[in-house]
């Protein structure tokens, strides 16, 4: 019975684009996988982007603040794109 800690960085990856911060989890990167997934949570409340979303999509009436919207969603996006690619890093790393 080996020790093999070694991941899959395709699925660490896809688990961080499902939810920013997963990726670090399964990498066993607690604290990085906690950074994560709070930084796009206050991102995305503090902008209402998935409320934004929804409303849109259910109603297909547009933001009523547009540019905090476009702002939001862009750093929503920021966010996971890093911590996809810091997971995949991070799992590639790892023996």
């Amino acid at each position: 019975m080996g020790t093999d800690r070694s991941k899959n960085p395709m699925l660490a990856g896809v688990l961080s684009g499902v939810m920013p911060g997963l990726g670090q989890f399964y990498c066993r990167q607690w604290a990085k996988g906690a950074a994560f997934l709070v930084a796009v949570s206050v991102a995305d409340f503090s902008a209402d982007v998935s409320k934004s979303l929804f409303d849109f999509l259910l109603t297909r009436a547009l933001p009523d603040d547009t540019t905090k919207f476009l702002i939001g969603s862009l750093l929503v996006l920021a966010i996971a794109a890093w911590s996809v690619i810091d997971a995949i890093r991070i799992a590639r790393k790892l023996p």
